[in-house]
């Protein structure tokens, strides 16, 4: 989560030149002093060695990558993080996300409702919607672009082979509720109307049903006025028609139904049909749902807007099928890397896939889409070309190219091209 606080690593930070164990109670002594002189830290993953800055979340000091700093860090630090232009992050960052390095709070602005009057308007279209149909504002997250953006804090967009079968619903949502922290957006507390299901126990069904009431209970509509929304994130299990709409179940909370109106229903089916078969046709993959929702006067959830996003069945988050298949071989290989999420950004606009960071440096990997035209496959090449990484393309109707051993120089595919013509 944009950088790391507690020494997960072997690495090791400086303040004044001096080693700081963010672990430690002299270190968080220490720590307390720098974010109150607003002194910077250092890592000692590469030199120079780039400045952290301390922020203070849930009572306790912890260290972050300053913003945009994140390919100054060495690719096996865990506060790397690929050249923002490779993936949709330039985008939203400064704009739709906004960090305040004293006080370690992000603000987020939204181009969805947290909030409903007495008079409901008819719910919104869901979001992550193809480029055609797209409407969100680049400088604002749309609910899609808001879960890939705490699935990126997560580092839920990470992987290394150690990550094998340690990696499910668990620590998934302790990770998500934790990159909630510190976020707010229309003055609120991103954390305060956050609802994301407890690992299902029947023995703990009670326990997880009353933190999920303390939840609702703030979200209750009051008898005049603006009533709030909550922000549901769950993994979709199935949705069946009611007289009135349907009934949507999630896993990990069989005992909870949402319900949605008819017309969004419909539209849910629709955007998302395309996905909703990919990963029916994978099998293996979790369909996870963003929805806003309100509480009735009779105590039941109500879906208002909805977005999605496809992972594996390790997490990492993928749109195609051809990203499906790479990440499934760089997995089974045990390699490591980094996974590209697009947010704002069109779907026919090209950015890189993954990008590897076990070989001596990075390499970018670029992925097209099985229905990419020619014009879609001349922009990825485009861009692969002058990347801060060489690249590695998949672009053509053939079995997966080869991929560099690990620890190797990387060697761009685009180069060679050129060579070879």
């Amino acid at each position: 989560m944009n950088g790391l606080s507690e020494g997960a690593n072997s690495l090791a930070y400086f303040l004044d030149n001096t080693e700081v164990d963010p672990a430690s109670e002299d270190g968080q002594n220490r720590l307390a002093r720098a974010h109150q002189d607003q002194t910077r830290i250092t890592c000692s993953c590469v030199e120079p060695r780039p400045e952290m800055y301390v922020a203070c979340v849930a009572g306790r000091f912890i260290l972050k990558r300053m913003p945009g700093s994140g390919a100054q860090h060495a690719p096996g630090c865990d506060s790397f993080l690929p050249p923002e232009d490779l993936s949709g992050l330039a985008q939203i960052h400064g704009s739709a996300v906004k960090e305040d390095l004293e006080t370690g709070t992000t603000v987020l602005k939204l181009d969805f409702p947290l909030s409903m009057g007495s008079n409901r308007p008819a719910p919104p279209p869901p979001s992550g919607k193809r480029p055609t149909e797209a409407k969100a504002k680049p400088q604002k997250l749309g609910l899609s672009s808001l879960l890939q953006y705490l699935w990126h804090e997560s580092d839920l967009v990470k992987w290394t082979p150690a990550m094998e079968r340690k990696r499910w619903w668990g620590p998934v949502q302790s990770n998500l509720l934790a990159a909630a922290s510190g976020k707010n957006a229309k003055s609120q507390n991103l954390r305060d109307i956050l609802y994301i299901p407890e690992p299902w126990k029947k023995d703990k069904q009670r326990d997880n049903a009353a933190q999920r009431n303390q939840i609702f209970h703030r979200l209750r509509a009051p008898a005049k006025g603006t009533a709030p929304l909550g922000i549901l994130i769950a993994e979709y299990k199935s949705h069946e028609t009611t007289r009135m709409g349907a009934r949507f179940l999630f896993k990990h909370a069989p005992d909870c139904t949402f319900f949605a109106e008819a017309d969004l229903v419909e539209r849910f089916e629709k955007v998302f049909s395309h996905q909703l078969m990919l990963a029916e046709a994978l099998g293996d993959a979790h369909v996870m749902v963003i929805a806003t929702f309100n509480i009735t006067k009779a105590g039941y959830p109500v879906l208002r807007e909805i977005g999605m996003l496809l992972t594996t069945a390790n997490w990492i988050p993928f749109e195609t099928m051809r990203d499906y298949m790479l990440i499934d071989t760089l997995t089974e290989k045990g390699r490591r890397f980094q996974k590209s999420q697009r947010f704002n950004l069109a779907h026919d606009t090209p950015i890189a896939s993954i990008i590897l960071t076990d070989l001596t440096s990075p390499l970018s990997m670029f992925a097209a889409d099985i229905s990419a035209d020619a014009v879609e496959i001349a922009a990825l090449r485009e861009v692969a070309a002058e990347g801060t990484y060489p690249a590695w393309l998949w672009i053509e109707d053939e079995p997966l190219p080869e991929i560099p051993a690990k620890g190797s120089e990387p060697i761009s595919h685009v180069v060679q091209e050129r060579n070879d013509a």
